[in-house]
């Protein structure tokens, strides 16, 4: 599988540039948003057997909610009620967003907080399906 790498691009001439494309490493973690653009390209049939082969558990028990975060959203009606009516591919991407930032303590909060108020509020935020193609 390949994917950009941290979005490298080179000037070949003045109306062409080139992008770096380098090979995932092997114990690279997968956000939930990349696992699902895997699964849309298997839904569409672009997916090669190189790709497969690298794939991390693509299972729907492969992601779990840490239970400080899931036990945040329950202590509030408001929020809980409002999360468990949005999509589910919007809950792991923007749980995933907070959960991969554990070892930032202030980032995790800042996100979780965020993730918070605007959950009480009933608002999906965020890139979280490719403009609609997710």
């Amino acid at each position: 599988m390949f994917r950009l790498d941290r979005q490298y691009y080179k000037k070949i001439a003045d109306d062409f540039t080139a992008q770096k494309l380098c090979p995932r490493k092997p114990r690279s973690n997968w956000s939930e948003l990349n696992k699902e653009r895997c699964r849309r390209m298997e839904r569409l049939g672009l997916m090669t057997d190189a790709g497969r082969a690298v794939l991390p558990d693509m299972s729907p028990n492969g992601f779990t909610i840490d239970k400080d975060i899931l036990h945040r959203l329950q202590s509030d009606p408001v929020v809980w009620n409002n999360f468990c009516q949005f999509p589910d591919l919007y809950r792991r991407i923007r749980i995933d967003t907070i959960q991969i930032k554990r070892n930032q303590p202030e980032l995790f909060e800042s996100r979780l907080n965020k993730f918070i108020e605007n959950t009480r509020k009933g608002l999906l935020y965020g890139e979280w399906n490719d403009n609609g193609r997710l």
